[in-house]
């Protein structure tokens, strides 16, 4: 979108708070090329990247009434991503200890935990994943542990492959919750510092 006029960020962010989408669009093109490139660094992934970007703007939109008084609009936009980085890294971290356990590896990243110490973390993610219903348990196996596509699972199963979606995507936030209030200082936030290293 080319625009006519000079960026005024503050009339914009008035203009936002009203419910201008001319606005909003003007401001995310005028930061999603420099928040794209700064989350891409935290986290090494274009996805991520992508998506963190998009999540920080629909926070932006739902919360634009609020905007018209921010007095350092870069600063809050580089703040909340990375918050939302920091967030994506930990969930990443919950799964990957998921992951781990349904493949039977060695769990990398607590090199710092004792054998014992790996198995009671194993037995907590077996356990969470027991608490699973059937079918969230059924699909996440065919996902994680077999590596089928949503595709695959869908025929296999019989149904849609949003539904397929709804829920592994309900049986990941299940786990990732039941793991992190164990584990989150132990595996999700140690991990995350050694990325950020």
């Amino acid at each position: 979108m080319e625009h006519t006029q000079p960026y005024n960020e503050k009339a914009l962010l008035h203009q936002l708070a009203k419910g201008s989408e001319e606005a909003f669009t003007a401001i995310f093109h005028h930061y999603r090329g420099k928040l794209y490139h700064y989350i891409f660094t935290i986290t090494s992934s274009r996805e991520m990247a992508e998506d963190t970007v998009h999540d920080v703007f629909l926070k932006v939109w739902t919360h634009r009434e609020k905007l018209a008084n921010i007095e350092n609009m870069n600063a809050y936009l580089y703040r909340v991503c990375h918050n939302q980085a920091i967030g994506g890294l930990r969930r990443m971290a919950k799964e990957t200890l998921i992951l781990a356990e349904l493949q039977q590896e060695d769990i990398p990243l607590l090199p710092n935990v004792d054998p014992a110490g790996q198995r009671e973390i194993r037995n907590s993610i077996q356990e969470a994943v027991s608490k699973l219903s059937p079918q969230q348990r059924k699909i996440f196996l065919l996902s994680r542990q077999d590596g089928l596509k949503h595709k695959q699972i869908a025929e296999q199963l019989g149904v849609s492959i949003n539904t397929i979606k709804t829920h592994l995507g309900q049986a990941l936030r299940f786990l990732r919750e039941e793991i992190g209030q164990q584990y989150k200082l132990q595996a999700t936030a140690i991990w995350v510092m050694f990325q950020l290293t």
